[in-house]
């Protein structure tokens, strides 16, 4: 606690909520190319443009 009686949060829970928000965003964007590629039409343009590159 701070001399004025409002709380903090201490290190060791900062950096344990950052961990939390890592992992929640690696599941987001795990779960946004699992769907991606339930999409054979999204995976066919996106491959045709990768191609298109070369």
């Amino acid at each position: 606690m701070q001399r004025d009686g409002s709380p903090t949060m201490t290190r060791a829970t900062r950096r344990g909520l950052w961990r939390i928000a890592a992992w929640l965003g690696a599941g987001g964007v795990l779960a946004a190319v699992f769907l991606a590629y339930t999409q054979p039409s999204l995976m066919q343009q996106l491959g045709d443009a990768i191609w298109a590159c070369f």
